[in-house]
């Protein structure tokens, strides 16, 4: 075929293509929509599945339990990273799954999921730094509020935590008092019942054993 036919041939097909049909497939048609689908400050693309987004936020947030502003923040902006690492899963395995696949279209999206990769563990070690410091704070205090409570009732008067700017309430405090007290009497019980060597059983065993 002649270069003039091939032309004619190539300008008929490009006519007669509807182009690319789903999300993933518009997104590597071209470097500048795939970096678009990377880098886009719109967490979900159109097609993508939001459900499924926010069940893995729901998840999220109960695997962590944010319980302020700046943890809330860090853990959806660890949802978000995440949804994006996915994005980058789901556009290498399309660039893959073509005919003549685009390796410098590969070779930017692993050079995007790296750089998300390095910003979800940056982005776990700050939330898990805060609600560890939070939630070790917390008891430290709630040990406090313990032993305040544990002697109000020695002497058997009023414990106002609040007023000593506790955030505890009684019944909170009485909860941890009756768990550590419950455990600490288990505690005895097994050491009062358990089995004990039988000594002079064994000494004749052995002097047995030696004849």
């Amino acid at each position: 075929m002649s270069t003039a036919a091939q032309a004619a041939a190539n300008l008929a097909n490009a006519q007669s293509s509807t182009g690319p049909r789903t999300v993933i497939g518009k997104a590597i048609s071209s470097q500048n929509s795939l970096k678009h689908g990377l880098t886009a400050k719109s967490i979900l693309l159109p097609g993508e599945d939001e459900a499924a987004f926010r069940t893995m936020c729901q998840g999220m947030f109960e695997s962590f339990g944010p319980v302020n502003t700046p943890e809330k923040e860090l853990v959806q902006l660890l949802c978000d990273t995440q949804w994006r690492l996915q994005r980058c899963g789901r556009l290498e395995v399309a660039v893959l799954e073509v005919e003549a696949p685009d390796f410098k279209a590969l070779d930017i999206v692993s050079k995007h999921e790296s750089r998300l990769k390095r910003q979800y563990s940056a982005t776990l070690k700050e939330a898990r730094d805060l609600i560890d410091t939070r939630l070790t704070r917390q008891d430290a205090a709630m040990q406090e509020a313990v032993r305040i409570r544990r002697a109000d009732k020695l002497k058997a008067t009023t414990t106002d935590l609040q007023e000593i700017g506790f955030v505890f309430s009684n019944q909170e405090v009485d909860a941890v008092i009756l768990r550590q007290d419950t455990l600490s009497n288990a505690g005895k019980t097994l050491s009062a019942n358990r089995i004990k060597p039988d000594w002079k059983a064994l000494l004749n065993q052995k002097s047995a054993s030696l004849r």
